[in-house]
């Protein structure tokens, strides 16, 4: 059986511009735009959705299909083709979540699922780039400052090559698929230029045993330390500093740890370290390679004595998404200091692919998402 099907879609009548709801998405969630929020927070969006369906509210397209979701950003930021999400019905074993602890839809039918998947050669990219020329457009317009194309891809010689290679391609999603029956997914190359990797840095808050001069001492035999010359409450500061992280050696690892008053220290771990013997490290040298793996084993477990560091929901440790928003909630007092991380290199996250490994949670976020609510699956067809 296919792992990656057309489907019968519902779609509704949407606005030239899709209005933002406010609300904030927990990690890879796709963004909710405030048309599709009744539908999320009703009790049983399934049994809603069935309503809106009779109701007529939604029409059916009872011919099986696949789509297609461009989104275009502002220009400066994502110059270029757009990035191309295939909208597909995914099997329940079409791939294990990339992360531990992913997002839970509230309706699969709803938000996508956005699936990450190998193309080391471009091929799906251009598939989806001659899909694109030949597809239907459905509805065009706006959310932010994106600019959005659903278009519909006939059944056709090009739809049956996107199934085959989706077959035989690795793929990940970031978010958890429906163990009864097929998911909505939104799935992208990774060999896409327009895609972007983020990295979800951590917080600390209520941990005793940091104290800022003794943590500067005791982490000396792990890593050394590099004073910033900006301060990184600024803009300029800011952006020192994520140059400083980013332009590392190859093969070497950093993270920028934030302190009260716009204070930093870049903390380039020593070559050469052996994680395998280390309680709470990761057993696969794949993950033991990501900075991520490096922060909680040396820096959270071992100097500062936290249990549990990558575990969800910790009562010490927050994952933050945004240097901006580290910063200030360290200048505000809300947290005690926090340790900000360069996204996870293409090749790496490919590599723990290839592994079969899953990095731990909220490591990653990824830009641009399509927005949910643009069309649903029918289960029912």
């Amino acid at each position: 059986m296919a792992r990656v099907n057309p489907f019968s879609a519902l779609l509704g009548s949407l606005d030239s511009s899709l209005e933002p709801s406010g609300y904030v998405p927990r990690g890879n969630a796709v963004p909710q735009p405030s048309h599709v929020r009744p539908l999320l927070e009703a009790a049983n969006p399934t049994g809603e959705l069935r309503r809106l369906r009779d109701s007529g509210a939604l029409l059916r397209d009872t011919r099986p299909a696949m789509y297609l979701v461009e989104v275009q950003g502002p220009a400066g930021k994502l110059g270029g083709p757009p990035v191309r999400f295939l909208l597909c019905a995914l099997n329940p074993d079409a791939g294990a979540s990339l992360e531990h602890d992913p997002y839970r839809p509230r309706a699969w039918e709803a938000e996508p699922a956005v699936t990450l998947t190998a193309d080391d050669h471009g091929v799906l990219r251009g598939l989806l780039a001659e899909a694109s020329a030949r597809a239907i457009v459905v509805w065009e317009g706006r959310y932010g400052q994106n600019t959005l194309s659903l278009r519909r891809i006939e059944p056709s010689p090009v739809s049956k090559r996107l199934q085959a290679v989706l077959d035989e391609a690795p793929m990940r999603p970031l978010a958890a698929l429906d163990e009864r029956g097929p998911t909505l997914a939104a799935v992208v190359p990774l060999s896409d230029p327009g895609l972007e990797l983020l990295p979800i840095h951590r917080a600390l808050k209520g941990v005793e045993t940091f104290k800022e001069e003794t943590f500067l001492t005791l982490v000396t035999a792990y890593a050394r330390v590099y004073e910033l010359d900006e301060p990184l409450n600024t803009p300029r500061g800011l952006a020192v500093a994520r140059e400083r992280l980013a332009t590392l050696i190859t093969g070497h690892h950093a993270v920028l740890l934030v302190l009260p008053g716009g204070r930093g220290r870049i903390l380039r771990f020593r070559q050469g370290l052996d994680l395998a013997h280390l309680k709470g490290a990761p057993r696969n040298p794949t993950l033991r390679s990501l900075d991520l793996a490096l922060l909680n084993a040396l820096v959270l477990r071992t100097v500062l004595g936290i249990k549990d560091p990558e575990a969800p929901g910790h009562s010490q440790v927050f994952p933050v998404q945004g240097l901006e928003s580290l910063v200030q909630g360290v200048e505000s007092g809300m947290f005690q200091a926090g340790f900000a991380l360069n996204p996870p290199p293409l090749w790496e996250v490919r590599a723990v692919m290839e592994a079969q490994a899953t990095l731990p949670p909220s490591t990653l976020r990824v830009e641009p998402l399509p927005p949910a609510g643009l069309l649903y699956l029918d289960r029912e067809a």
